[in-house]
């Protein structure tokens, strides 16, 4: 990390400690079980602090800007990590394949739905558009992972795409993992396929339909529009 990148962090670390609430910080450990620890900034506030920093992240280069995202990874309070993602998620056109691997491990470092829920369809899902071979060969990399959280991430990563959706990787993506008896995993295929229904309400129901041996969690998360 050169001086500009630590420099940063640095900042961002000082405004959240000015922007803390020991009550807002109680009750956001409390809502994530107590698996992290937090500042106490909640959302409002730290979309605050990402506007104040915004000049000075025009300011890096691409390699700079993530290696400030990973330097946030690093940080013991949970809201690093999530405005470590308002800054790739704010600069995601630079983002392509080559940074796949450096984001799995940020998906597979800390992790908790609360993260893996914006890197899989905000981050990973838009990178994927660009290149359908390499897409492919990551899906089925984390697919069939042995980490759930790269199961998760496959499963959700179409939830940007609209009427653009793979139905059919979207349908063999939750076939696949149909016997699960993992709660993320269930809730994720019945995400996704909400989502879908939304643009193929008659396609998701037929599927849905078909596989009745479906979590029942998927069932009814998937059929909530239909």
């Amino acid at each position: 990390m050169n001086s500009n990148t630590e420099e940063l962090r640095n900042v961002i670390n000082d405004l959240f400690w000015e922007a803390s609430i020991e009550e807002d910080r109680e009750q956001m450990m409390a809502y994530m079980k107590n698996n992290f620890d937090f500042y106490g900034v909640k959302a409002p506030a730290r979309r605050e602090i990402l506007s104040q920093i915004k000049p000075s992240l025009n300011r890096l280069d691409r390699e700079e800007i993530f290696t400030l995202a990973e330097a946030l990874w690093e940080e013991p309070y949970r809201e690093s990590q999530y405005i470590g993602i308002d800054i790739l998620v704010l600069k995601h056109k630079y983002w392509d394949v080559d940074h796949l691997t450096r984001i799995e491990k940020l998906i597979t470092t800390k992790s908790w739905w609360d993260t893996v829920d914006s890197l899989a369809p905000n981050i990973a899902g838009r990178i994927f558009t660009k290149d359908t071979v390499v897409k492919m060969e990551w899906i089925e990399k984390w697919n069939y992972s042995d980490n759930m959280w790269l199961n998760r991430s496959a499963l959700i990563h179409q939830l940007r795409y609209k009427e653009n959706t793979n139905l059919d990787l979207l349908f063999a993506l939750v076939e696949s993992h149909q016997e699960s008896k993992e709660f993320f995993i269930n809730k994720a295929s019945g995400w996704a396929l909400r989502q879908a229904s939304k643009f193929y309400p008659s396609e998701v129901r037929t599927f849905i339909d078909d596989y009745p041996g479906l979590s029942k969690l998927t069932i009814r998360e998937g059929t909530k529009y239909l």
